[in-house]
């Protein structure tokens, strides 16, 4: 019977739910500065090498040919070399999961990932953070991609308080045929794991192409390549979806739930994939909040109808995560 009411409460959340979203999770302050709109670097950022150009989608690596050799120091700074390169976030990236046991106790994650026309680029990798309770989950890949958990893998993030931190879900296209092009969509990516639903982050993006990497990381002065790193950190050279992924354990508390649900709520209304007005909204917070340390979720009634996708996604992951 158990069983059966599990599988009553399967989700698919459809694509609205985590459409493209405004960028209000990622990390928008980048580590360098912008590139200058009249190209010509200011004295008072002679020791930054490394810029971006969102406009163009670009990073842009300017630093005197003599860096990093004795004439720098006994000259001072020769010709500014200047170079640009593909940032690999030019995506349009759309997550869809539907969630459904596979056993008393396990859940399967099974990802849709769509990248919107107005992508410039294809989704070449989708990499998902995840609590370290996941290291003993399991992945699939559709064909033509790897998949693995990575374990000890932290990100950064606006709310480390909220986003899991400890291990990642990490898929990559191994054919380039079976990429994500604009326009296109691919499922197949699935997680399986004893942790219920709760709301993460995942980061989508093209991979880096082996010439580019080897010119700019190989050949270039350690002063630019420090700089560059911090540039190119996955969380930062992405683009960001909030999504669903595995999170709570058995013995997870229902308030540390309730919270995580409110928390998502929250911002996908400010990313606008959801209206706080609307009824479902209005009632759901009213019953979450009302969910003390310590208590139980068994006096929750979430008995307002949805009435968008976003809703109905939300509705039933509350009643697997609250047991409910």
């Amino acid at each position: 019977m158990k069983q059966t009411l599990f599988f009553c409460f399967a989700i698919l959340i459809a694509t609205a739910l985590f459409a493209q979203q405004p960028d209000i999770i990622g990390l928008t302050d980048f580590p360098v500065p912008a590139w200058p709109a009249d190209g010509v670097v200011p004295a008072s950022m002679q020791e930054n090498y490394v810029f971006v150009d969102l406009a163009r989608n670009e990073y842009v690596i300017a630093y005197p040919e003599n860096l990093g050799t004795e004439n720098f120091a006994k000259d001072g700074p020769g010709k500014i070399k200047v170079a640009r390169y593909d940032l690999l976030r030019d995506v349009a990236p759309v997550v869809s999961v539907a969630i459904t046991p596979v056993a008393p106790a396990r859940f399967r994650y099974a990802y849709s990932v769509a990248n919107g026309s107005s992508a410039k680029q294809s989704i070449d990798q989708f990499i998902m953070a995840l609590p370290d309770r996941s290291s003993a989950d399991t992945v699939k890949m559709p064909d033509g991609w790897f998949g693995l958990i990575q374990k000890g893998r932290t990100f950064k993030v606006r709310n480390p308080e909220w986003i899991p931190r400890g291990a990642a879900a990490i898929w990559s296209f191994s054919k380039p045929e079976l990429i994500v092009p604009p326009g296109a969509s691919r499922n197949g990516f699935e997680i399986e794991s004893e942790l219920r639903p709760g709301f993460t982050v995942a980061f989508l993006r093209k991979t880096e192409s082996v010439d580019v990497k080897v010119t700019t990381h190989g050949n270039v002065p350690k002063e630019v390549k420090d700089q560059l790193d911090q540039l190119l950190l996955v969380e930062y050279n992405s683009k960001t979806v909030l999504t669903l992924g595995p999170k709570f354990d058995k013995t997870a508390d229902d308030h540390a739930i309730a919270d995580d649900f409110i928390q998502g709520i929250v911002t996908l209304s400010r990313a606008g994939q959801l209206d706080l007005n609307s009824e479902f909204a209005r009632s759901a917070l009213n019953e979450l909040t009302a969910i003390k340390p310590g208590a139980s979720a068994a006096s929750v009634r979430l008995n307002v109808a949805p009435k968008t996708p976003v809703e109905t996604g939300l509705l039933n992951a509350l009643k697997i995560s609250l047991k409910l």
